[in-house]
């Protein structure tokens, strides 16, 4: 009897003992878990943002005197000792006078006239300030702001010529033009600007949710309510301006002045009136 009682007794200890064991995990698994917050969507936006500033016509200046008629089917030499005159502004030089009926000859002494190139210059000029002409994709005050300018090098190039009649040496006709590399620019000043959202506080939020998610907190907090993970915080971040088109460094800038001055001789020799 002795026996069967403290068989009984003990059986019923383990059960006690096993009932609260099995209450404190029902208790802990009864804990309300912190919910990680549902990410938002993030998107990468590219933009071409286009420059534009006011172009001026080039100045020119074109005299011809009347003493001595140039005329179809007569000779030209043209002299270059005082400018480096490249292959291809000669070239052109020598098409427009074949247009105009008029024959270049590399012999001065047979020729009716010679053509004396004075200038091909350049000198440096104020920077120019580029406005963005399409801020409207940007739709946001601050970004359009931020690059409603583009500050650019920019040249003035300038040519200079005089036509002399051989026999005479008298000045038959005498031009100077000149334009700045801003106004004489082609191409658009394209830049392409790429825009990309982030979450900025991913990590502390993380944290945030494993730390009250761990054992030891949902043991301590038991029934209690979960605290509310803090919501993502999506900035955005720009890229640097990458080039598109259209010249607006030193070296860019620079690259034009060769095509300038083809630009401006072609308008003065297309002055010269022919009988």
């Amino acid at each position: 009897m002795m026996k069967n009682s403290l068989a009984l007794g003990m059986l019923g200890s383990a059960i006690l003992i096993s009932g609260c064991s099995s209450f404190q995990t029902t208790s802990v698994q009864q804990a309300q878990r912190v919910a990680m917050p549902v990410k938002p969507s993030l998107s990468e936006r590219t933009y071409v943002l286009e420059y534009q500033v006011d172009h001026q016509q080039p100045r020119v200046k074109s005299v011809q005197l009347p003493a001595h008629p140039v005329k179809r089917g007569q000779s030209v030499v043209i002299e270059s000792e005082q400018v480096a005159l490249t292959d291809r502004l000669r070239n052109r030089l020598v098409a427009i006078f074949n247009d105009k009926s008029l024959t270049v000859i590399s012999d001065a002494k047979q020729a009716d006239y010679i053509l004396s190139i004075n200038q091909l210059d350049i000198s440096e000029a104020d920077e120019v300030d580029y406005r963005l002409s399409n801020s409207h994709i940007l739709g946001d005050e601050r970004l359009i702001e931020e690059f409603a300018l583009r500050q650019c090098s920019n040249i003035s190039g300038s040519v200079s010529m005089k036509l002399f009649h051989r026999d005479s040496k008298d000045v038959v006709w005498f031009a100077k033009s000149s334009l700045d590399t801003a106004s004489f620019q082609r191409n658009p000043l394209r830049y392409q600007l790429t825009i990309t959202d982030y979450i900025d506080n991913l990590q502390q939020v993380q944290e945030f949710v494993q730390t009250h998610n761990s054992p030891d907190a949902l043991a301590k907090r038991g029934e209690k309510p979960a605290p509310k993970a803090p919501q993502y915080q999506v900035l955005s971040k720009t890229s640097a301006l990458e080039k598109v088109s259209g010249a607006c460094n030193d070296t860019e800038v620079s690259a034009l002045v060769p095509d300038l001055h083809y630009y401006l001789s072609g308008i003065l020799l297309e002055k010269i009136n022919i009988n």
